[in-house]
């Protein structure tokens, strides 16, 4: 009967240490499953965030560009204006500058 219980005491052990390995190899499988799914969206958020960045960067050329633009068109009605005085008024302006100047 001894003989018998230590027979079934090693199987138990037998079994324990196949049940700890068992649950070695799965901790060390969702541990490594784990890190890839942490690693994979990782990246998807990397690349959601690279192309929202991408997006504003793309909105913000376009409102510069429109600001420019816009800018652009002022200074050009600005100088036309400054080119359409008439000759007799820049002799004007030129007659009144040289007063100054020489008081």
């Amino acid at each position: 009967m001894a003989e018998e219980a230590l027979k079934k005491i090693k199987e138990a052990e037998k079994q324990a240490d196949g049940i700890i390995s068992q649950a070695n190899e799965d901790a060390k499988n969702i541990l490594k499953n784990a890190e890839q799914k942490i690693k994979s969206d990782g990246e998807q958020k990397l690349s959601e965030v690279k192309s929202a960045l991408e997006q504003l960067k793309k909105e913000a050329v376009s409102e510069t560009e429109k600001s420019v633009e816009s800018l652009l068109a002022k200074e050009d009605e600005h100088i036309k204006d400054i080119l359409n005085i008439p000759e007799h008024r820049i002799d004007e302006v030129a007659g009144i500058l040289r007063e100054r100047i020489v008081r």
